[in-house]
C-alpha cells in the first residue's frame, strides 16, 4: 500500500487533537481523526463554565512560569512554536473575536465555547481532514518496534503514524476515560501516578448545608500538615455541596491530594491576606469602637458573609450576641487571629473525575519535546492531557494542549511526507 493511501491517525478530537489534525493536513498530509463522541471538542464545550477560557494573554515566559520547572522545560519548544497569539489568530481567522479579562484570561467575545469548537472544526475541514465521529478506538496496534494502526470495533485501521491525544480521566462523560494511558503503557511508556488537579475539595467534617453558595472574595487558602504550610493560593473560594470550590480551592487541590496520601491535611483560610495581624486587629478595634452598642456578630457582617459569622465566633467561644463595648481585648485579638488563620477542616475526598485536568500521565522523559515523538515506540506521537502536564486555572492547560498538538501534527506530517 502506498504512503498516500495510509493517513495519519489522530485519536481524539479535543483541543490537542483538532490542532494536530489541522496542522498535519495544512502541510499536505492525509489525516483521519477518530473521535468516540458524536461531536468534536466535548470537553472544550464545558470549559470555563461553557465560555471556554481558550488561553492566557501573558508572554511565553509568563505562561511557562505557571508550570513547574520540569513541565516548563518540556513545554518550552512547543510554546515557542505555537503560542497564545497563534491560537488566537487561528480562531479569529474563522470569525471568532476574543477579549482579554483583567486577569489575562482570554475568552470569545460571544461567551460561547461552541464558537471556539466550531472555529477549530472548520479549520480542520478547510484543510481536508477526514473526521470520523462515533468511532471508539479499542487500542493501538504495534509490532513491538513500530505502530501498525488502531483497532476499531471488529476491525483495524492501518497506519504507521498515530497521534495520541485522548485526554485524561476528568469528566469521563465527555469521553476522557483514561484509555490513552493504558494504550501508551502498552507501547512501552511509563505512566506517572494519576491524581486530581483543579478539582473541588471535600471537607471533613462537612460544612453546614446553609453555607452552600457562599463566596469568599480574595482570600488566601492554604494546605497545612503537621503545622507546616505546604502551599497557598490567593483567590476566591466557594462553599459548595462538595466542600470547597472556586479558583483558590482548585489551585491547591493537586497538592492537597498528594499530601493527603501521607496523613491528615488541613485547609486554612486567611480572609485578609493583604493585611498583617496588627493592622487587622487595629481595624477591628476601630470598627468595634464605632459600633459599641451593636452585637459583635452584626459588626463582623461588614466584613464576612453573615451566614458564617455566628459559627465562626462560637468556634472560638465568643458569643455573637455580645455587645461591642463588653468585648475584651483578648477576645478581639482571638477574632483577628481567626480571620487570619481559620482552619476550615481536614481535606476529605478529592474526586479525580471532577478535576478540570488530570495530573500525571505519560512520563515526559519518554517524549521528545521538540517533536512529541515517543521515545519508546516508532510512529507514536503524544500530546495534550495524556502527558504528565498540569498547570493552573487560567487557560494555561488549553494552551499546553494546543501547543503540543501543533508540534505533534507538524512532525507527524513531516514523517508522513518523508515516506
Amino acid at each position: 500500500m502506498k504512503r498516500q493511501d495510509i493517513p495519519i491517525l489522530v485519536v481524539g478530537a479535543g483541543g490537542a487533537g483538532m490542532i494536530a489534525a489541522w496542522r498535519a493536513a495544512s502541510l499536505g498530509a492525509e489525516v483521519l481523526v477518530l473521535e468516540r463522541n458524536k461531536k468534536p471538542g466535548i470537553k472544550l464545550l464545558i470549559s470555563g463554565g461553557g465560555k471556554c477560557n481558550v488561553t492566557h494573554a501573558g508572554s511565553k515566559e509568563d505562561l511557562l512560569r505557571a508550570f513547574d520547572v520540569r513541565q516548563a522545560r518540556f513545554l518550552k519548544p512547543s510554546f515557542f512554536r505555537f503560542a497564545n497569539d497563534d491560537i488566537i489568530g487561528l480562531i479569529e481567522s474563522r470569525g471568532v473575536k476574543t477579549f482579554v479579562r483583567p486577569n489575562g484570561r482570554v475568552f470569545p467575545v460571544s461567551g460561547r465555547a461552541d464558537d471556539i469548537v466550531d472555529a477549530l472544526v472548520q479549520s480542520m475541514i478547510k484543510t481536508g481532514v477526514d473526521i470520523r465521529l462515533n468511532t471508539s478506538v479499542r487500542g493501538i496496534t504495534h509490532d513491538g518496534d513500530g505502530i501498525t494502526g488502531v483497532s476499531v470495533g471488529e476491525g483495524q485501521i492501518e497506519s504507521d503514524l498515530v497521534v495520541l491525544c485522548t485526554g485524561g480521566v476528568s469528566y469521563p462523560r465527555t469521553g476522557t476515560t483514561g484509555d490513552g494511558f493504558a494504550w501508551a503503557q502498552d507501547c512501552g511508556h511509563t505512566i506517572a501516578p494519576l491524581r486530581p488537579a483543579l478539582a473541588p475539595i471535600g471537607i471533613e467534617p462537612p460544612l453546614p448545608r446553609e453555607w452552600r453558595g457562599i463566596a469568599i472574595r480574595g482570600g488566601r487558602l492554604s494546605i497545612t500538615a503537621d503545622s507546616q504550610t505546604l502551599c497557598s493560593w490567593d483567590d476566591d473560594i466557594m462553599f459548595s455541596h462538595e466542600g470547597l470550590s472556586g479558583p483558590a480551592a482548585l489551585e491547591v487541590s493537586h497538592r492537597a491530594a498528594t499530601a493527603r496520601e501521607d496523613g491528615p491535611v488541613f485547609l486554612q483560610l486567611d480572609f485578609f491576606p493583604g493585611k498583617e495581624f496588627t493592622e487587622l486587629d487595629d481595624e477591628l478595634n476601630a470598627l468595634v469602637q464605632e459600633q459599641r452598642g451593636k452585637m459583635i456578630g452584626s459588626v463582623l457582617e461588614a466584613w464576612l458573609p453573615n451566614r458564617i459569622v455566628p459559627a465562626l465566633l462560637r468556634s472560638i467561644n465568643v458569643d455573637p450576641e455580645k455587645r461591642g463595648h463588653t468585648l475584651m481585648r483578648e477576645e478581639r485579638r482571638t477574632i483577628a487571629h481567626l480571620l487570619k488563620a481559620w482552619t476550615i477542616g481536614s481535606v476529605g475526598t478529592i474526586n479525580i473525575e471532577r478535576g478540570e485536568v488530570t495530573a500525571g500521565g505519560v512520563d515526559l522523559a519518554e517524549v521528545d519535546p521538540h517533536s512529541m515523538r515517543s521515545r519508546r515506540m516508532r510512529g507514536l506521537y503524544l500530546c495534550g492531557e495524556v502527558l504528565d502536564v498540569a498547570g493552573p486555572v487560567g487557560g494555561y492547560n488549553l494552551q499546553a494542549a494546543f501547543s503540543t498538538g501543533y508540534v505533534a501534527g507538524e512532525m507527524a506530517a513531516h514523517d508522513w511526507l518523508a515516506g
